[in-house]
C-alpha cells in the first residue's frame, strides 16, 4: 500500500471563520469627532461599503489615537481583505488598549503571516480569552495539523467536540488525524460519525474512508468506498493505485489488470504501476505478456 498522509487546507477552512465584535468603549465629549467617524465607520460597514469605512476608522484614530475600538474594526476590515500584517498591528493595538477577546484574530493573522509559533502562543491565550467558543481549539487543531504534530491536533480536536459533540467538520479532520498517526479503527469511527452528522460523502471522504478501512484490513469494505469514489472521481491517481493495490492483495488478478492499466493510462511514465500490471497479468495466467511488461518496466532502471 502506497504510504501518505490526510493533509488539511487550513487557509480555506479559517477563512470561514466569523471574525469577533468589539463594543466602543464610553466617550466623553472631547472625543466627539472621533466617535462620529467611528459611527459612520461602522454604517458603513453594515451597508458593505468597506472601503468608506476603513477610511473612517482611519481617521477616527487620527482624532483620538487611544480609540480602542476604532483599532479594532479598522484590524476586522483589513483581515478581510487578507491584509494580514495591517490586521496584526490594529488589533494588537488595541489589545494593548484594552480590548477584549482579541488573541484568535491575532492568532490567525500570525498564522497567515507563516509566523507559527507566534500564532501558537496567541490561540493558546484565545483558549483562556474565549474557553467556551468551540472555533478556538479547532483553529489550534488545524495548525497543528498543518504543523505535523497529529498528536497534539487529535487533543483540540477532541477538545472541540467536548464542546460540540455534532460539529462535523471536526469529526471528519480528527478522522484524518487518526490516519496519519496510524490508527485506522478510530480514524473509521470519526469518519462514520462525521457521515452520519451528515458529512458530504464526495469522492474524497470516500477516498479517506477506503483508505482507513485498507490500513485497517478490512479490504472489502477499502474496495467498496474506493470504487464509489472512482465513480465519482475516475482520473483520481491515487484512487486508482490503492484499488489496484487492493485487488493485486487479494489475489483478484482480473481487477487489478484493469486498475493498473488506469494508472498508466494517467501516468504512462510509471514504471512502478507497469510492473504491477505486468505481476498482474502473470497472476491471472499470461505468463509472458506479466514478463514482458515488468522487464520493460525493469528496464527503466527504477524498479528495484
Amino acid at each position: 500500500m502506497m504510504t501518505y498522509r490526510l493533509v488539511l487546507c487550513l487557509p480555506v477552512v479559517m477563512l470561514s471563520m466569523a471574525i469577533h465584535t468589539v463594543t466602543a468603549v464610553p466617550l466623553t465629549k472631547w472625543y466627539d469627532k472621533a466617535r462620529d467617524l467611528y459611527r459612520e465607520g461602522i454604517a458603513f460597514r453594515k451597508s458593505g461599503q468597506h472601503e468608506a469605512a476603513r477610511l473612517r476608522f482611519a481617521a477616527a484614530i487620527k482624532a483620538d489615537s487611544a480609540f480602542t475600538a476604532a483599532y479594532s474594526a479598522l484590524g476586522d476590515i483589513y483581515f478581510e481583505r487578507k491584509s494580514y500584517a495591517d490586521a496584526l498591528i490594529c488589533c494588537r493595538k488595541a489589545q494593548q488598549l484594552g480590548a477584549v477577546n482579541m488573541s484568535r484574530q491575532i492568532g490567525l493573522s500570525y498564522y497567515y503571516l507563516h509566523q507559527y509559533e507566534n500564532a501558537l502562543e496567541a490561540l493558546q491565550q484565545a483558549l483562556n480569552e474565549e474557553p467556551g467558543n468551540k472555533m478556538v481549539p479547532y483553529q489550534l487543531a488545524q495548525l497543528y495539523a498543518q504543523l505535523g504534530n497529529y498528536r497534539e491536533s487529535i487533543h483540540y480536536y477532541q477538545e472541540d467536540l467536548l464542546l460540540d459533540s455534532t460539529h462535523i467538520a471536526a469529526w471528519y479532520e480528527l478522522g484524518m488525524m487518526w490516519f496519519n498517526v496510524t490508527e485506522p479503527a478510530k480514524a473509521v469511527q470519526a469518519f462514520e460519525k462525521a457521515a452520519i452528522l451528515g458529512c458530504k460523502q464526495d469522492a474524497l471522504f470516500l477516498f479517506n474512508t477506503g483508505a482507513a478501512w485498507l490500513q485497517l484490513q478490512e479490504t472489502e469494505k477499502g474496495i467498496a468506498c474506493l470504487l464509489k469514489a472512482q465513480q465519482l472521481q475516475p482520473d483520481d491517481e491515487q484512487v486508482g493505485f490503492n484499488l489496484a493495490q487492493a485487488f493485486y492483495g487479494k489475489g483478484d488478478f482480473e481487477a487489478a489488470v484493469a486498475q493498473w492499466e488506469k494508472v498508466l493510462c494517467l501516468q504512462p511514465t510509471n514504471a512502478f504501476a507497469m510492473f504491477m500490471l505486468g505481476k498482474s497479468y502473470m497472476g491471472k495466467g499470461e505468463t509472458e505478456r506479466g514478463m514482458a511488461l515488468c522487464d520493460k518496466a525493469t528496464a527503466t532502471g527504477t524498479i528495484r
